[in-house]
């Protein structure tokens, strides 16, 4: 196994099987038991039949019961302990499995914004379903076949050697053949487990595209070019997977075509070795049917291992996801600066920032940018489109860290904050409020954790929410579709807004929560946002003259 494998499968596979942590050695053991209580079970019915035989052939019954007593005893209490491994394996094995989905999903979950903003969904939907169900068949099924083919052709030769080495020894030569031609397809077969991931992720990319823009592709010519793309990419998947067929059709045929030259390789060597009186006939009897099952195990060890390997593919993608640099608690770039002003909440001075373009340049956003903000004032920042609004919203909520000049909130420093510290004390209104397909009530209350129904209540009043949400069949009960689609523009902001109010946090942050509405719509929320006025500080990006017109400051970005 460790020469078909290279140094760097060798590490994946080492790596992934670490994920058991403290669990490894049961699991390893589960296998171990029942692969010996397998293996000793068909060794004690091999005896059995060896003495049946040789006692019809010698016409001696005389002192046949007590062997076949004992061979019948060994073959119940290794009946016993491959049924007890068995079930040990399977409950390791799927529990390994849900650690490595929980592993994969807490690391999305530890990604930096910047992540999500670079790559598409479908590359972290495919490492969840696709490769993480793929990686965890080594734990499920993989695996146990293959150390089972392993130690079983390791525990099968000691009494076929006993019976007749010379014979064992043709035959050992015979399964090698097979194996070294089984081991040819163990390299195309991970090639094509690591190209059906990248198709799969490719159709996943399409078809969320297709999903998330519905209402465009039912009017604009845009749908049939993103179902042409899924097509042509699900015909490629289709292809490898085609190609994978094959090639495990070719590795079954290969192996059944070899069982049949084994077994009359068999019959012939077994004859003439009896002819020649180096075995008796109910030692080859025995030989024979230990052969069978040796002949499969090592015909299993051929299969299992590029199989092995195809999973160890989606085991490296895994590996490659988990390995993406996280989310810092804390940003530790940036300076301090001393502000005596105990009314300035929030201070942003001589602030600089820049994009990575995809190259080795770099796309300057903010240059030198300032602005300070005054306990329960409400600032709307302003400017022109691209000139940088949106990025100091994500500087503000501690989603990138600063290149150059210095932050503070409260009169803290960004630099000396954690970004859980960071946040806490700002609620988010983005201008695309995602609303997730629970009732009214758990969207709200996800602002704060322990909020109460009286808490969602009174933030939905004063987010101008409650009037419309109790005309609804349920109420606050009421379970919204997907992303809010069951709910007007102006709706699904209120909810957003009423879920900021419930966080309780002395700065609300909105990005254009206003720029996507109706007149009658928009009224409603400034009206929500004026009645925050004094108790929060309110910072809103803005463009529409009558969200300008209602702020007490007006900050400019770009000028």
């Amino acid at each position: 196994m460790r020469k078909c494998m290279q140094k760097g499968e060798l590490s994946t596979f080492f790596r992934f099987m670490g994920l058991m942590g403290d669990r490894l050695p049961v699991y390893m053991g589960a296998i171990f038991v029942s692969t010996l209580g397998d293996a000793g079970r068909k060794i004690a019915n091999s005896y059995l039949i060896k003495n049946i035989v040789t006692a019809a052939q010698n016409k001696n019954t005389d002192n046949v019961l007590l062997p076949v007593l004992g061979n019948f005893a060994v073959f119940v209490i290794c009946l016993l302990l491959w049924r007890f491994g068995i079930v040990r394996y399977n409950i390791e094995g799927r529990t390994a499995a849900g650690k490595v989905e929980k592993l994969v999903f807490s690391k999305a979950m530890r990604l930096p914004v910047s992540y999500y903003e670079n790559n598409h969904s479908s590359d972290f939907m495919s490492r969840l379903i696709f490769d993480t169900q793929k990686a965890s068949d080594i734990y499920t099924s993989r695996l146990r076949r293959l150390l089972a083919a392993v130690i079983s052709t390791a525990v099968y030769l000691v009494p076929m050697f006993y019976f007749s080495w010379e014979l064992t020894l043709c035959m050992v030569g015979i399964s090698l053949l097979v194996f070294v031609g089984d081991s040819l397809f163990a390299k195309p077969l991970k090639r094509a487990g690591s190209l059906l991931s990248d198709k799969n992720k490719t159709m996943l990319e399409k078809l969320t595209s297709i999903l998330s823009g519905m209402e465009l592709i039912k009017i604009f010519p845009v749908g049939a070019r993103l179902t042409e793309e899924y097509d042509t990419a699900g015909g490629e998947y289709f292809q490898i997977q085609k190609r994978t067929n094959r090639l495990s059709a070719g590795l079954e045929s290969l192996n059944q075509m070899f069982d049949l030259i084994g077994a009359l390789a068999f019959l012939g060597l077994g004859i003439w070795f009896v002819s020649l009186g180096r075995v008796s006939l109910g030692e080859l009897t025995a030989l024979y049917s230990l052969y069978g099952t040796f002949r499969y195990s090592f015909l299993e060890i051929g299969q299992y291992l590029p199989q092995m390997m195809n999973c160890i593919a989606n085991a490296e993608k895994i590996f490659a996801f988990i390995d993406q640099e996280e989310e810092p608690e804390q940003w530790t770039a940036g300076t301090r600066h001393e502000d005596a002003d105990e009314e300035i909440i929030l201070s942003v001075r001589d602030v600089s920032f820049s994009y990575q373009d995809g190259t080795d340049s770099r796309k300057r956003v903010l240059e030198q940018f300032s602005m300070d903000v005054r306990k329960g004032s409400y600032v709307a920042v302003v400017g022109e489109s691209g000139c940088g609004k949106s990025t100091l919203a994500k500087l503000l909520l501690g989603f990138y860290p600063i290149e150059e000049g210095a932050m503070a909130i409260d009169g803290k420093a960004y630099c000396d904050l954690s970004l859980k510290e960071i946040r806490e004390q700002i609620a988010y209104v983005p201008q695309e409020p995602y609303l997730y397909e629970v009732s009214i009530a758990e969207n709200i209350a996800y602002g704060r954790r322990g909020a109460g129904r009286e808490d969602v209540i009174a933030a939905a009043k004063a987010a101008n929410a409650h009037e419309f949400i109790m005309k609804l069949p349920d109420g606050y009960d009421t379970v919204l579709g997907e992303r809010g689609s069951t709910l007007s523009g102006g709706e699904r902001q209120r909810i957003a807004i009423a879920r900021a109010i419930v966080r309780n946090a002395p700065v609300m942050l909105l990005d254009e929560a206003t720029s996507a509405l109706d007149n009658e719509s928009e009224a409603l929320v400034q009206e929500a946002v004026r009645n925050l006025r004094g108790d929060r500080t309110i910072v809103m990006i803005a463009h529409r003259p009558s969200t300008i017109a209602a702020a007490d400051v007006v900050v400019r970005v770009g000028a």
